[in-house]
């Protein structure tokens, strides 16, 4: 009999959670599985395109408010809506993604046969409302399993869950073609949303500082969010706006990873940064942050350069160090493309998530 999986996630938006969710959709549907993707909320923007035999719906719930009683009662409709949805469809499977789906999951599944498996996309240190803190202490345990992709987030998911349903599975490489032979472009290229945890205020401020400008370099920035407007604000109080460029979202980032030279994450946390994967698939020389999910791929001078978080200083001189030294740059690259061949392998992805499903 052909086992079911239903995946929930709050939207479809292009996101690395919603593109991990897709990856995996894709391998279980060729793997004979029937999938079905529940989603919260409908945004007007760019939205992953699905195989035909991939059923997704949106629950429309994506009404906001500050109203602590409103709260609740709209998490009621949630979790009744999704009950619904568990009952008509019958999955054998729930997967669902990111800390509040995975809660309202959990409780819409009381009483239910369905195996609920979570998905933890982000570094469980950030800081979230008390309220759904406490419900995550104490919900976990009773999903069938949980799985993660930032390495420190074991530590603290065994304080609440069984060691035994715990999984690390880390992110694979996505992008499948092959590189082609383009002469690198001085570009230094960030990817993502545009919100105050991927602090792309830091990269405009040490990029104004270091020497890129000067030496005929630009800064590529693919990707939209809340802090749109205040970084444009910025870039046009530094009077830069020739040197930085705002790209939105784009369909071909492929060619964009070919173009560039360097990427650069300074991200406040993370689970494990696709666009990371990505650029090191690629063999771009990287900049990043010491957190978890950046220093589980990157190895300082080994196969990119690590910083602290939000130092501008250190930056600001490590971006002056690659725009010098193309050899450093391609050594980077090299290895840093080695490194994810091997720890971003989408067969070990596959087969981790087929040994939870069996």
């Amino acid at each position: 009999m052909t086992k079911k999986i239903l995946f929930l996630i709050p939207d479809l938006e292009i996101g690395g959670a919603q593109r991990i969710l897709i990856f995996l959709s894709n391998i279980l549907l060729k793997k004979k599985f029937k999938i079905k993707i529940l989603y919260l909320k409908k945004k007007n923007r760019n939205t992953f395109k699905l195989e035909p035999k991939i059923k997704a719906k949106c629950l429309n719930l994506d009404k906001e408010t500050n109203n602590f009683f409103e709260k609740i009662k709209h998490n009621l409709i949630r979790i009744r809506k999704i009950r619904e949805e568990l009952k008509d469809y019958k999955p054998s499977y729930v997967i669902s993604f990111l800390t509040t789906v995975n809660i309202i999951t959990i409780i819409s599944s009381i009483n239910l046969k369905q195996k609920i498996i979570i998905n933890e996309r982000n570094d469980l240190k950030k800081e979230i409302p008390f309220a759904w803190k406490f419900l995550r202490f104490i919900l976990y345990r009773f999903s069938h399993k949980v799985v993660f992709n930032q390495p420190d987030s074991n530590k603290i998911l065994k304080k609440f869950v069984s060691t035994s349903k715990i999984y690390f599975i880390p992110n694979p490489y996505i992008l499948r073609k092959k590189n082609s032979k383009v002469n690198r472009e001085k570009i230094i290229l960030f990817v993502g949303r545009l919100t105050y945890q991927k602090n792309v205020n830091l990269l405009i401020k040490s990029f104004y500082k270091s020497n890129a400008i000067k030496k005929g370099w630009k800064l590529i920035i693919i990707g939209r969010g809340s802090q749109l407007n205040l970084l444009k604000n910025k870039i046009k109080r530094l009077k830069i706006k020739n040197n930085i460029f705002f790209n939105g979202t784009s369909k071909q980032i492929e060619k964009w990873y070919e173009k560039s030279s360097i990427y650069i994450i300074c991200s406040r946390y993370e689970g494990m940064p696709n666009t990371l994967i990505e650029s090191m698939y690629y063999k771009l020389a990287i900049i990043g942050t010491k957190i978890p999910g950046v220093q589980y791929l990157i190895k300082n001078r080994k196969n990119g350069l690590l910083i602290n978080s939000n130092d501008e200083k250190e930056l600001t001189k490590n971006i002056n160090l690659l725009l010098d030294n193309k050899k450093l740059r391609n050594k980077l690259g090299l290895n840093a493309q080695k490194t994810i061949l091997k720890k971003g392998n989408p067969n070990l992805f596959q087969n981790k998530w087929l040994k939870i499903l069996k």
